[in-house]
């Protein structure tokens, strides 16, 4: 007889844990739903699985970003975005800076120096001299160094 009360006892306090577990279980179910915030999936490991496709595939987005953000930064360094003018006068029987040089160079301080002097005969004359790394081939007038070290000089934006 006490056999049987104790073995009784035994199974009420089994019962009470199944029940306990089962409860457990099903409160941390919700807890990970909520932190989720997801109410359509049931399964648990349903939902961590459709976490997992999406986390792959917004790595695969990130690395596609990435490769043409690097593509695009080396697209940058060759763009001119290094730029200064200077209007001038160079007689002195003409009124007004009418003449003008401007430095076009990208990150490597290569691109073009363009001038063009106005006169009262012709109208005017243009020029352009190609910079290869802030250094020009041909012989530079005073306006156009001054140009050149101006646009050389400026500071980007941004680093690349």
């Amino acid at each position: 007889m006490v056999l049987e009360i104790v073995l009784v006892v035994l199974s009420l306090i089994s019962i009470g844990l199944a029940v306990y577990s089962w409860w457990r279980v099903n409160f941390l179910q919700n807890k990970i739903k909520g932190v989720f915030q997801s109410d359509k999936i049931d399964n648990v490991d349903e939902l961590l699985e459709s976490y997992s496709k999406k986390f792959q595939n917004t790595d695969s987005k990130l690395d596609k970003t990435f490769t043409e953000l690097q593509s695009h930064s080396i697209i940058l360094n060759y763009t001119l975005h290094k730029v200064a003018i200077k209007r001038f006068n160079p007689f002195a029987d003409m009124g007004g800076d009418t003449s003008f040089t401007t430095a076009l160079l990208n990150n490597e301080n290569s691109g073009i120096l363009i001038t063009y002097i106005s006169t009262r005969e012709q109208g005017g004359r243009s020029y352009a001299k190609p910079i290869e790394k802030g250094r020009a081939n041909q012989q530079l007038s005073e306006e156009e160094a001054e140009v050149l070290a101006t646009a050389i000089n400026s500071p980007l934006i941004n680093k690349l």
